[in-house]
């Protein structure tokens, strides 16, 4: 009778999630493949259903590349907020590998900027993990010689963004500082719009150009920052066929929600929705290229899209901005009183999960929720072969 019972709401969810024109990925729709993603992974990793995603073998790998992107794209989606686990853990790989005074050189500057977004996503202070301080040393602690430049532009941006999460205050004589940060993303424009890993040599690239949008997001309404953003933008349209896999297709969408632009509005970039969904398993994963098997590090930037589609269209602050209170537009100004109005903070704030999303829920419940992922996913694919077939 049970099963029934779901495989009946597990129809309706289909209806309800997926929508009628698959031109445009809908809200709930989106919903819909971002459970889908959780689903995958717990079976993955064989986490029970009532069970964290954030436990087990995911909570071992707590502090690397793809399960600190899992942890931030399913808290600020709403889908995960039993984080005790994942939390310990990740603490424990701080101590380990962060605290020893030569892990700034061994340690890439991007590695301490995921763990400053990962730290304030579990609710804790990434200046002070047990007296590691992962903020300054992934920025202005690093001294001339393990300068940000080391690692290239990626560097650059992910330490903007960073800084900008929750607005840190940095030091007197920060050495960069937030305004020099800018100013180097800035100028490591080429002169097609795009940006590449090394600043100047001119092949830019589809990820690195997101990735410096989300970086100067806050900025889009500074004189000084419009006509960077607005060419680096006609970069992305032009060369939508550089992006060829998931991970491209995400960071363009979450470049795109961060600087409040919804792509499905925008006849720029409405094919970019249905392009990262064409990367969706029927196992609720999504795959690096289209026809492979559905991976970690794949779902889980579709994740991070997903969840800032979700938080654009619900008015919340974008995935990378964990500041309270609700989000704000930015007023017309100057990147010197921008940068600083935002150089404020000298204690994280408590970090707010969607609001839409994220309470308990009993074991039952969560099993109707997989199959509502699962379903929503298998109906979305669908229609998408359809629409494919008829092209």
């Amino acid at each position: 009778m049970m099963l029934k019972r779901l495989a009946a709401l597990s129809a309706a969810a289909v209806m309800l999630l997926v929508p009628v024109s698959a031109s445009a990925l809908e809200t709930g729709q989106a919903e819909g493949y971002a459970r889908g993603i959780i689903t995958f992974e717990k079976n993955k990793n064989g986490i029970p259903e009532k069970d964290s995603l954030l436990s087990g073998s995911i909570a071992e790998d707590a502090g690397f590349d793809s399960s600190d992107w899992l942890a931030i794209g399913a808290v600020r989606a709403g889908l995960e907020d039993d984080t005790a686990e994942y939390r310990a853990a990740w603490e424990k790989r701080i101590q380990e590998d962060y605290s020893d005074e030569k892990s700034i050189g061994k340690i890439v500057p991007t590695d301490w900027h995921r763990a400053v977004l990962t730290g304030l996503c579990l609710g804790a202070d990434p200046a002070d993990v047990s007296g590691v301080d992962l903020l300054g040393c992934g920025t202005y602690l690093r001294g001339e010689n393990r300068s940000l430049d080391k690692q290239g532009l990626n560097a650059w941006i992910w330490g903007l963004i960073a800084v900008d999460s929750c607005d840190w205050k940095m030091p007197e004589g920060a050495d960069p500082d937030r305004k020099d940060m800018i100013d180097t993303i800035i100028s490591a424009q080429n002169s097609d719009g795009g940006y590449s890993l090394t600043a100047g040599d001119g092949r830019s690239d589809i990820d690195i150009t997101a990735m410096a949008l989300q970086a100067l997001s806050p900025y889009r309404n500074c004189e000084e920052a419009e006509g960077t953003i607005a060419a680096a933008l006609g970069y992305l349209a032009e060369n939508k066929s550089s992006a060829d896999n998931c991970e491209s297709t995400a960071q363009m969408i979450c470049a795109l929600c961060c600087l409040d632009i919804d792509p499905d509005t925008d006849e720029r970039f409405a094919w970019l929705t249905d392009a990262m969904i064409s990367f969706a398993n029927d196992d609720g994963g999504f795959a690096h290229k289209k026809g492979e098997s559905s991976s970690e590090l794949a779902s889980s930037q579709a994740l991070i899209a997903l969840c800032s589609l979700q938080r654009l269209r619900s008015g919340e602050r974008s995935v990378y901005d964990m500041n309270e209170g609700s989000a704000v537009k930015p007023q017309r100004t100057t990147l010197d009183a921008m940068a600083a109005a935002k150089n404020r903070n000298t204690t994280a704030p408590a970090v707010k999960k969607s609001s839409a999303k994220g309470k308990k829920v009993t074991a039952s419940v969560s099993a109707v929720i997989a199959v509502f992922g699962i379903a929503a996913v298998s109906g979305g694919i669908l229609m998408r072969r359809r629409k494919e077939k008829n092209r």
